[in-house]
């Protein structure tokens, strides 16, 4: 969320130079800051969405979470990466669908066994 912060400040400055523009310069600039502040905020939900995801999995045993990553966009999330077994791979999918908030996997996961 830190990251947040600055868009914050420069929506506000943003804000603020409205006031000398032209009437559709204004509206243009309004209507970009509202899509920026859309996006910022999706972001940030998808964000706290896989933080929440890796959180889990940190708690479940057999699962090294040093291999995967994750990209959620609206509830459909990506687990990526490479684990060491099928067993492995069935406890990270299954643990990622229990999350609330998670619509659907898509498994891009790779078996890899350490050797």
């Amino acid at each position: 969320m830190r990251s947040i912060l600055p868009l914050a400040v420069s929506i506000s400055a943003l804000s603020i130079a409205l006031s000398g523009c032209n009437a559709k310069d204004a509206s243009d600039l309004s209507h970009d800051l509202g899509q920026t502040a859309k996006t910022a905020t999706r972001a940030a939900g998808n964000a706290q969405l896989v933080i929440r995801i890796n959180a889990a999995l940190a708690q479940r045993k057999g699962v090294d979470v040093s291999g995967l990553h994750f990209d959620n966009d609206k509830g459909t999330v990506t687990a990526g990466g490479h684990v060491r077994t099928a067993k492995e791979k069935n406890t990270v999918l299954n643990a990622v669908k229990e999350i609330r908030g998670v619509d659907k996997v898509i498994d891009k996961l790779r078996i890899e066994p350490k050797g």
